[in-house]
This record gives C-alpha cells, structure tokens and sequence, in this order.
C-alpha cells in the first residue's frame, strides 16, 4: 500500500485564498489525490475549488469526490472536468455516484443503475480517454457495474472487513464478466481514522442511514440492526456533513467504532491492516473541521507509516 488519498469539502466560510494554501499543503504533504466533495447545499462548488487546486499544485491528483448525473447535465459536467484536466495537466479523476445529498436536499432520489450506467456510456463518448472514471459504491449492483465500465471504485465503508470482502468480490465479478483484468483497476476504500470517537460519529451516523438500504448485512454488523434503523430515522439533511450535527447522538460509541477506524495507533494499524487483506488497494481518508493538514499528519506519522509497503 503505497498511496493514501483525502476526501475533503470546501466549507461555505472557506475563502477559495485559504483552500488553494490548504490544497498546496496536502501536496507538500505527500497526499496522493484529494477528492473534493460536491453537494451544493453543504460545500462551495466543486469545479471552482478543482480550478483552484491545479492552478496551485502541480502533482496531486485532483477529482471530483463524488458528483452525479442529475444536479448537472451530463453535457456541463463533460464541459467542466475537461476544463480542469486541460489546466491540471492531465490530473483529473471524474468522480461519479448515484447521487446522495445532492439529491435529496432538493427533493429528488439517487438515480438507479442503469442511469449510472448511461451515464458512464456518455461521458466515455464525450471525454478524453485519459480522463478516469471511478464510481462510487455499496451495493452489489453498483459494484459489478463499477467493475464492468468504470477505471476504479471508491468503496463506501464501512469499515469492518466481511463488509470490504463482500463488496471486492462484487467489483471482481463484475471485472470478469467483462473479461477485464484485476491488475487494471484500483479499488479504493473511504472511511475517516482517528483517536476521537466523537470526531467522527456524525460521518458514522451518514453510514448508519446508508446501511438501512441493505437487505442483509454482514455478521460484524447485524447485532445493530435496530440501532442502524433508529439513526436513520432521525437524519437531518440540512446539518449533512456538519461535525456538529444532532442526529450524530444517534450513533453509539459502540457503532461508531464498528462503521470507522477509531481507537490508539496501534488499534488503526490493525484494522487498516486487516481492510487492505481484502483487497483494496488505496485508502481515502475524510478531513473535516479544523487543523486538518495537522490532523493528516498525526495520521501519517503515526498510522500509515507503519503499514506502507
């Protein structure tokens, strides 16, 4: 495991000045890729904070953490990471989901499968090749299509290994039925680390409300199956992405440690240790709130290094 990735929001209060200073840090700090949320009712727009980042970075790579279909014409967001990739050299990652807040805040539902697949088919007819696509995922079918018609996945927790397994052999299955080769495609895994449970319980109350859309979930998960169902319930949309949101309360330490990598360095590097067994091959780590290239180096130093290979 060689490269480690970010995912981070540009927060409405962030001047673009202090994100292009931050962006230039991660770089500096040997972040492989950083991948910039797109949910218009949370964050500043994605496309501008992309412009900004390639014009003052000149390695890291630079994707859309994830976008959709829907909020934007296929057709703009062609216009857009074109645009991006052409000042960034090449660096561009197209991002691309079902749709989650996005949507919902404004009323509309994640599209289905096979809209994501139209999708992907537009944008391979439309993009340069050297453009990649990765599709963001959880479920079997999103799975198999990202293995099918996608250069790579980003793999949406939660962290517990049977989970990660069980969603790598759905991307496999769907790399072999259309006869493609495992070698050539990078599957990522996304969830946040740290020594704080409270840090990051709102994010595992956001992974509880996902986990109510399975049917079966997986032994490490089960025994919180009404505690899963209670946080969803309780979701507020307008506080999405807020470390501060109050569903947040909803999610016990307990939960919040099976659904994150939570606990003393020793504890982090056994649980990473234990997820990449499964198959992945890079890990996506949330920043969010405050003294984040602080907190990306505390999990460098003291986590990463000592599972790097």
């Amino acid at each position: 495991m060689t490269q480690f990735d970010v995912s981070v929001g540009i927060s409405p209060r962030q001047s673009f000045e202090s994100w292009a200073a931050f962006v230039a840090a991660l770089e500096a700090e040997d972040v492989g890729r950083v991948w910039v949320i797109d949910s218009q009712l949370a964050m500043k727009d994605v496309y501008a904070g992309l412009v900004v980042a390639a014009l003052n970075t000149t390695r890291i790579g630079l994707g859309t953490g994830v976008t959709n279909a829907v909020t934007r014409h296929p057709t703009v967001t062609a216009n857009a990471i074109a645009a991006v990739a052409e000042i960034s050299h090449g660096r561009t990652i197209l991002g691309l989901g079902a749709g989650d807040s996005a949507l919902y805040g404004i009323g509309l539902k994640p599209q289905k499968v096979a809209e994501v697949e139209d999708a992907i088919g537009f944008f391979r007819s439309n993009l340069e090749r050297s453009i990649p696509i990765y599709l963001a995922v959880s479920q079997e079918r999103m799975c198999e299509l990202a293995g099918r018609k996608a250069d790579g996945a980003i793999v949406m927790g939660p962290a517990q290994p049977d989970m990660v397994r069980r969603q790598v052999g759905w991307i496999e299955a769907g790399l072999g039925a259309a006869g493609r080769t495992r070698s050539d495609f990078d599957i990522l895994f996304m969830a946040p680390m740290s020594v704080d449970v409270d840090s990051v319980r709102s994010w595992a109350s956001t992974q509880a409300r996902l986990l109510t859309h399975y049917k079966e979930l997986p032994p490490s998960l089960s025994p919180f199956r009404d505690e899963i169902k209670r946080s969803a319930d309780s979701y507020n949309y307008s506080e999405h992405l807020s470390m501060r949101a109050g569903h947040s309360g909803a999610v016990s330490d307990d939960l919040t440690r099976a659904l994150a990598v939570v606990g003393t360095p020793d504890d982090c590097v056994a649980r990473l240790r234990e997820l990449s067994s499964t198959g992945v091959d890079t890990f996506m780590f949330p920043l969010a709130g405050r003294n984040r290239i602080e907190r990306w180096r505390a999990i460098r130093d003291e986590v990463l290094s000592q599972i790097i290979v």
